[in-house]
C-alpha cells in the first residue's frame, strides 16, 4: 500500500467509497450524509481521478486494494 495514495482520498471521500462498496447509490448516500446527489457524485469523480481510475467499481477495488476501505 502506498502511504501517498491513501493520504491524497480526503475523510469525506473515504466515506463515500464506503457507502458505495456497501452497495448505496449516490442519492442514497446524499440523503444518509445530508448533502446533494451532485456532491456525492463531485466527491466520487475526484476520488476516481486521486486513483486512477474511470468506473465506480475500479475506484471501490483500488480503494480495497490501497486499505482506505475494507
Amino acid at each position: 500500500m502506498s502511504p501517498a495514495i491513501k493520504s491524497n482520498v480526503t475523510p469525506r471521500e473515504t466515506e463515500i467509497i464506503g457507502w458505495m462498496a456497501a452497495g448505496k447509490t449516490a442519492a442514497e448516500i446524499g440523503t444518509i450524509l445530508a448533502i446533494s446527489h451532485i456532491t456525492v457524485n463531485t466527491h466520487i469523480a475526484n476520488a476516481k481521478a486521486r486513483l486512477g481510475v474511470f468506473k465506480d467499481t475500479a475506484l471501490v477495488a483500488a480503494a480495497l486494494r490501497n486499505g482506505i476501505i475494507r
